[in-house]
């Protein structure tokens, strides 16, 4: 057998053995993550709905119907980095797609007004209705509207206790009215019934 051969078996082998572990870690912190989340959703009331996204490995998606004020509707989408396959894991790790928690909210009256916060460059930089401003930590902050101010204002401190872990924040007049995407290194030291209950606190007017 040629050392070309031997190399291109080798390789297999070594991707065999990534993916099987990958898989595993996956299954494992999917199924540790789910938990962790559904530890804090009795914050929300209402009916809860619960599934995995393809498999314990990709993550899951819990859904919420008629939940306490200020929100109607919760939909919570878990999402477990690709750890299968090396090529994938690195290209979302170089783009920064860690594992990652996506909250999507309707609320019971829409306000009058918009917000948007990022950690990365803001959607909408050059429009004359938006009015931006950099706080801390690092973030972007932008608003628009009758009570757009009032609503920036009243999310401050949720976004000095959360943003650290925070990509992107939108508090919009169309549904969902909420979009929260947040990274979930360093969040697990943070109980989820807190997590939650903070941020439908920062949600009341």
């Amino acid at each position: 057998m040629n050392k070309g051969a031997m190399a291109i078996i080798a390789l297999s082998g070594l991707l065999v053995i990534w993916y099987a572990a990958g898989h595993l870690y996956n299954r494992r912190r999917g199924g540790s993550l789910r938990c962790w989340l559904e530890s804090g959703l009795d914050v929300f009331g209402g009916e809860r709905e619960a599934e995995w996204i393809g498999s314990p490995a990709s993550g899951a998606r819990f859904t919420i119907r008629r939940a306490n004020p200020p929100l109607r509707r919760l939909e919570i989408t878990l999402l477990l980095a690709n750890r299968e396959i090396p090529l994938l894991w690195l290209l979302d790790h170089l783009r920064g797609k860690r594992d990652r928690i996506i909250i999507r909210g309707t609320l019971r009256s829409p306000r009058r007004g918009e917000v948007e916060v990022t950690s990365d460059a803001p959607t909408y930089p050059d429009s004359e209705a938006w009015t931006w401003e950099k706080r801390p930590p690092g973030l972007s902050v932008g608003y628009c509207g009758l009570k757009g101010r009032q609503m920036a204002t009243t999310v401050q401190p949720w976004l000095d206790t959360y943003g650290p872990h925070l990509r992107r924040f939108h508090w919009r007049k169309q549904d969902p009215h909420i979009t929260v995407k947040l990274g979930i290194a360093g969040l697990l030291d943070v109980n989820a019934e807190t997590l939650f209950a903070d941020l439908s606190n920062a949600l009341h007017e």
